[in-house]
């Protein structure tokens, strides 16, 4: 099977290709920074480049996964680079529309396009109403949701906190000397490791599931518990992150923080038990042996 990976560069676009089965051709592209793999083709690639012929590139391929995100410092300007990107997955998916081939569509999205949603469980038929980050990069997703309720087959994923080294959790949680409770903590977590968001991809991949999709968690816990694990394996001590001190945060960052998603993976109350913990403290621990 012959896979485009649109960004392949980034945190968890890199975990894909360091997945991909032996039975997939990957082609990875990159912006600015090339990755190190050797087992799979790298282009550069922009994009959003209004001037791509996107009937050229998908010809040439049986999926196409985009974990590709245009970001930017301020929700201003994450606002116009996804207009951006909205207008180049247009584009992309009318290729694909208009291809004999029909390449199957695999995006990777955020579960904030979901917005807070206190103690509900949040399942796949739900309608997203986005908050934090997400208010900026369901712009992007537009394209995607309307193919997919064209009919078409494409498999939006919707991913809840990805946990990995470099990404959020490394800026958050083990940069600073202390380990923030966010308000009082009783915000709703859902977790997935990057590694298993990859493998859950691949998954997806290789049976052709359309729709949208939630990846299997690896935990579920209230904001506060989850402090509390890092607490434990960092010996760090924890700060409450009071209304004052959440002001200052930049209003997309404070929004995603507060959000609560408890996110239905289709699997019960699986990634709330013990076993799930101790999953996610095995890889806390990994994460902080490699950050430290």
């Amino acid at each position: 099977m012959r896979v485009l990976l649109l960004g392949a560069s980034g945190f968890i676009g890199r975990s894909i290709a360091a997945k991909v089965p032996e039975t997939i051709e990957l082609t990875g592209t990159y912006y600015q920074n090339k990755p190190e793999f050797e087992h799979i083709k790298l282009e550069q690639f922009d994009y959003l480049d209004s001037g791509i012929d996107w009937q050229q590139i998908v010809m040439q391929y049986d999926c196409i996964i985009v974990a590709a995100r245009a970001n930017a410092e301020t929700e201003v300007d994450r606002s116009k680079v996804s207009k951006e990107a909205q207008s180049a997955f247009a584009n992309l998916t009318q290729a694909v529309h208009e291809s004999e081939s029909k390449p199957f569509i695999v995006a990777v999205n955020g579960s904030l396009s979901y917005g807070h949603r206190g103690e509900d469980l949040v399942k796949i038929s739900d309608t997203i109403d986005p908050t934090g980050f997400a208010r900026s990069y369901s712009i992007a997703e537009k394209p995607f949701r309307e193919f997919l309720r064209a009919g078409h087959e494409i498999a939006i994923i919707r991913a809840p906190w990805v946990i990995g080294l470099g990404s959020w959790f490394s800026l958050m949680y083990l940069k600073p000397n202390r380990v923030p409770i966010i308000k009082d903590g009783k915000q709703w977590m859902s977790l997935v490791s990057v590694g298993g968001l990859a493998d859950y991809v691949w998954q997806v991949v290789e049976s052709s599931k359309s729709g949208v999709l939630h990846p299997e968690l690896t935990y579920r816990c209230r904001q506060k518990e989850f402090a509390n694990i890092v607490k434990n394996i960092t010996s760090k001590q924890t700060r409450t992150i009071g209304g004052i001190k959440r002001m200052r945060m930049e209003k997309q960052m404070r929004e995603s923080v507060l959000a609560s998603i408890k996110l239905d993976d289709g699997m019960g109350m699986v990634s709330e038990n013990q076993g799930a913990e101790r999953r996610l403290i095995a890889i806390v621990e990994e994460i902080y042996s490699d950050f430290s």
